[in-house]
């Protein structure tokens, strides 16, 4: 049974006063500002009128978000289109809070003279953490009938992976899912006449009579989600309209409690479980885990790791630009994400064994898809401001948005802290996975984000020549260095842009141009 692992929330709304010193969570990193190098800004700006921020259509979340009437079976009760095959896990989510200090003037409540607090002083957390629990199950299932075999005889995969969405947060989760979902695939569908015809939702919403042309529909949406960087949705199953489902057989086959009536299921191709997280390990660790095959003589030790520069050309050009992509593309649909964490990008593959992604043997590109998943906080770029804590946050950079304002400095900052987001899974990843470790012994700094975010942030104060110092005096880093170090330092270049995207969003507060991530895939570092 595989955990899954956790999603991060946008910062958490709260305020907490002390005698003198006084803390509140908008959301504040340090406000010093370095100059960002090696980036211009025509390179990753675009003209704000080829920005589509339209809302219409999303084709009614027409073919891929009706329900095709499938049902739960085999195992569980009498079906027609899915079967579950078992649990895989929970999926909760982490509240981050990070907390700005400041003096309050008594005479003017507005002005408050903020301080850094000491890195080294537990009473005075930058960041902290609360966890949900458990708020949305998944099983793993495969489609069967004349779907299941209409997709086995055209070579792609039938199994699914199925969230159930129970309870007013689940469902929340859910709601903004299946939105952002709809808005990707709408794109990805953009050039299907027959689904912007309305077609295929006529043929979801009438599965019973157009079986054929349905089952035909969702082969071409499985064709095209084959190179989509975003985990697709297939269907959607109401459990309310199950009346045969027996809650002790569900038990005796899933060994969990039965779904409440009221849950939502929503049905997604298989990506595999693999992600970031997964991945984010020194490569010698995850070798050692691998089961001993057994030879004629007994057991026989795991083949030694590929080269780094292998390994690392995987990592950057594979996973790292393929996770830079993905985030670009949400943008250019008009979405941000405002989760992005290490589990919430999928190492996939085209192949049928997903887990091949993730072993540390592979360094083939072509055998690694990068997908993005977890949408349940995302939204309209254009809607940001919407939320009062986005403009607590955007306050603490000097940018002062009313609540609903619509404008392409609400529109940048909301793609800022999705770039900044990327850049802490990025350099976590740099430091775990291209660690170089003799044994499973050798230590290893830490590399969690909340470890990351007090180095670069409160320690190095932001300055990435300070951070580089930190991480050239670790000998497990000394081959990392030397690849960020290239072509004029082009590595660093990419970590300062992604962290410092937040600082640039303020410096032009007053620009015309939208901002973007996709001119650092032109970054010599991903050549």
């Amino acid at each position: 049974m595989l955990p899954l692992l956790i999603a991060c929330l946008p910062l958490a709304n709260a305020f907490v006063t002390q005698p003198v010193l006084q803390k509140s969570s908008t959301g504040a990193r340090p406000q010093h500002q370095i100059p960002l190098q090696g980036i211009d800004a025509d390179e990753w700006e675009s003209d704000f009128d080829d920005f589509d921020d339209s809302n219409d259509d999303v084709l009614k979340l027409s073919d891929v978000l009706q329900s095709r009437g499938a049902t739960i079976c085999q195992r569980v009760g009498p079906g027609r289109d899915f079967v579950l095959s078992d649990f895989v896990g929970n999926m909760g989510f982490d509240e981050v809070t990070d907390w700005e200090y400041y003096y309050e003037n008594e005479d003017d409540e507005n002005d408050r003279k903020v301080v850094q607090p000491n890195p080294f002083d537990s009473a005075t957390p930058r960041r902290t953490r609360s966890s949900s629990g458990s708020v949305i199950r998944l099983f793993r299932g495969e489609l069967v009938g004349p779907l299941g075999g209409s997709l086995s005889a055209q070579g792609y995969d039938r199994r699914v992976l199925i969230k159930e969405f129970s309870g007013d947060m689940a469902m929340e989760l859910a709601r903004n899912e299946l939105f952002a979902i709809a808005k990707l695939q709408s794109n990805l569908l953009r050039n299907e006449q027959s689904a912007q015809d309305g077609d295929w939702y006529r043929a979801a919403s009438s599965r019973s009579v157009m079986e054929r042309q349905d089952n035909n529909n969702v082969a071409r949406l499985m064709h095209l989600l084959r190179d989509s960087p975003f985990v697709g949705i297939l269907g959607e199953c109401n459990l309310a309209e199950i009346d045969d489902m027996d809650p002790n057989e569900f038990y005796r086959a899933m060994s969990v409690k039965p779904p409440k009536p009221s849950a939502i299921w929503i049905i997604y191709e298989y990506p595999g479980m693999a992600s970031v997280a997964n991945y984010a390990q020194p490569a010698e660790l995850r070798r050692q885990a691998i089961p001993p095959k057994k030879g004629f003589f007994g057991a026989v030790d795991p083949p030694p790791l590929p080269k780094f520069e292998q390994r690392a050309n995987y990592v950057v050009k594979g996973i790292l630009k393929g996770a830079l992509e993905a985030m670009a593309l949400q943008h250019d649909v008009g979405l941000v994400h405002r989760s992005i964490g290490r589990s919430s990008i999928l190492l996939s593959s085209k192949a049928m064994d997903k887990r091949e992604a993730s072993s540390p043997y592979t360094t083939f590109l072509s055998q690694l898809h990068i997908k993005m998943a977890d949408f349940g906080f995302a939204g309209l770029l254009e809607a940001s401001a919407d939320d009062p804590e986005f403009c607590t946050r955007a306050r603490t950079f000097g940018l002062s948005f009313a609540k609903g304002e619509r404008s392409i400095a609400v529109a940048n900052f909301a793609i800022a802290e999705d770039m900044h987001a990327l850049g802490f899974v990025a350099v976590g990843l740099l430091l775990s996975s291209l660690a170089e470790i003799k044994s499973v012994n050798d230590p290893v700094p830490a590399t969690d984000e909340d470890t990351l975010q007090r180095l670069l942030g409160d320690i190095f104060d932001k300055d990435i020549a300070q951070f580089r110092e930190y991480v050239e005096a670790e000998e497990v880093w000394a081959n990392l260095v030397e690849l960020l170090d290239r072509n004029d330092s082009a590595g660093w270049k990419v970590l300062e842009t992604l962290f410092m995207a937040r600082e640039r969003a303020a410096k032009f507060k007053d620009s015309e141009l939208i901002l973007t991530a996709r001119g650092l895939l032109s970054s010599p570092f991903f050549e």
